[in-house]
């Protein structure tokens, strides 16, 4: 695992919380870096809760879930994953640690993701904005 340049963790941290996650960068040297996390929301940006009833010793209750999309990144300004940390990312995916795992970049000085996926050996490039749900 790479040593963490906490001026570009930083930079990753303060961008993710303005598309609304709540981070925890981790300490070096642990894999990912920051973990991040937001309710799931629709098209209109409205948080989408789940209403559950459950029935325990004959009464029954009700109380609403919010689903939460998790995200982990790995920052490194110019380097990609290693074969090693690749394979520790799609572990993460498989096991449903997570929703997607994100390697952070920089181009032209702007912060950028790649998303690493279970079906492709590539890295898929992520738009502008962060996903708000996988469905």
């Amino acid at each position: 695992m790479d040593k963490v340049n906490y001026s570009f963790q930083k930079k990753v941290v303060k961008h993710l919380r303005d598309e609304g996650f709540n981070c925890v960068p981790q300490p070096s040297p642990e894999f990912p870096n920051i973990i991040a996390w937001r309710p799931f929301v629709n098209g209109s940006g409205d948080v989408l809760a789940i209403s559950v009833n459950e029935t325990l010793s004959g009464k029954t209750s009700s109380k609403t879930v919010l689903p939460f999309y998790v995200a982990f990144i790995e920052c490194r300004e110019k380097k990609s994953l290693s074969k090693k940390e690749e394979k520790i990312a799609k572990l993460n995916l498989e096991e449903g640690r997570c929703n997607t795992f994100l390697l952070a970049n920089t181009k032209n000085k702007k912060v950028v993701f790649k998303e690493i996926t279970l079906n492709n050996k590539e890295v898929i490039p992520v738009g502008k904005t962060l996903p708000s749900y996988v469905g």
